[in-house]
């Protein structure tokens, strides 16, 4: 965390401020398991997203030879030159536009006094400071827009990731009993096989009603309470690992989107954590850009700089609005 400190108030106050604001979100934000990714050079408003394409068989060495016919792991796909057929990896980049979430704090000139040792602005503050952090969790899945709220400067997970549509198999009221495990199931089987196999974990988030629908005594799916069979057999020793969730499952009803209505409408997201596909991008951490002076307060900005990308959306699920009866 790079900071210019100020001199209204002793260094560890704005130290703590923004340590608080960090522990926030690594304590509460839906998606916080996304892989980090800080851009080589702080403070950038941009980052370029460099990724390495398939193996092919030069044609001039194997004419008529595929990409299928290549052995990813031999000699055939080694990017350094040998003796015998030449296999191209191409490198391919994307750049993307990154943006900022600020926070302000105010503090009287009269309080400056009483901010000292072990008095900290930070636990005086705590409620704008969870906010701060919660607005960047909520950037990540919504998008960053600016001041108005109506330009969007960077997309969030929702408009990025593949969208999901007929969960059950016919539509997405998954009022039946064992609904919610087939919505699960099929949003795996969109993700590749070797994406599942070579990654982490997936990772779940969803809006908090549905683990209620899902938890409820009265939903009995195969003798088991639904949530139960699917804790099992998903998340539990008893889960393939091609097809194994973190039992941690992240609930944030920012999931809903703009038009979707609480207790009625739920929405969930499944993804691979993998680095290769997606990332939280992050060029200016929770820090402090600048205090100014009044005549009767001071008042900080901090800010926070980054996005989420997803550069491959196979690896990235997203329900259409789960229905329920009102």
């Amino acid at each position: 965390m790079t900071v210019t400190w100020n001199k209204a108030l002793e260094q560890r106050q704005y130290m703590a401020i923004g340590l608080k604001a960090a522990k926030y979100y690594l304590e509460k934000a839906a998606m916080m398991p996304l892989p980090l990714k800080k851009t080589p050079i702080p403070h950038v408003k941009q980052y370029r997203w460099v990724r390495l394409g398939k193996p092919y068989i030069a044609a001039e060495d194997n004419i008529g030879v595929t990409a299928g016919d290549v052995a990813t792991g031999g000699l055939e796909a080694e990017e350094f030159p040998e003796d015998g057929p030449l296999g191209d990896v191409q490198h391919g980049y994307q750049d993307y536009n990154l943006a900022s979430i600020n926070m302000f704090l105010k503090v009287k000139k009269s309080n400056i006094p009483q901010f000292i040792g072990p008095n900290l602005l930070a636990d005086k503050r705590e409620a704008i400071i969870e906010k701060f952090a919660l607005d960047v969790d909520n950037g990540m899945i919504r998008g960053i827009y600016d001041r108005t709220g109506k330009v969007l400067l960077a997309s969030g997970y929702q408009a990025q990731a593949t969208t999901l549509t007929n969960l059950n198999g016919s539509d997405s009221n998954l009022e039946t009993k064992g609904d919610i495990w087939k919505s699960l199931n099929k949003m795996i089987d969109n993700i590749p096989l070797g994406m599942r196999q070579s990654g982490p974990p997936m990772e779940l988030v969803m809006s908090e009603h549905i683990y209620k629908m899902a938890s409820d005594p009265n939903r009995v799916y195969l003798n088991e309470i639904e949530w139960d069979y699917i804790m099992k057999y998903l998340m539990g020793e008893r889960a393939l690992k091609s097809r194994k969730i973190n039992p941690d499952v992240k609930i944030s009803n920012a999931m809903l989107a703009p038009g979707d209505t609480i207790l009625t409408n739920d929405r969930m997201a499944l993804y691979v954590p993998d680095p290769r596909w997606v990332g939280r991008v992050v060029s200016r951490g929770f820090s402090l850009l600048g205090e100014k002076q009044g005549m009767l307060s001071y008042t900080q900005q901090w800010g926070w700089t980054g996005r989420c990308i997803i550069d491959n959306k196979l690896a990235t699920m997203f329900t259409e609005a789960l229905t329920w009866t009102a």
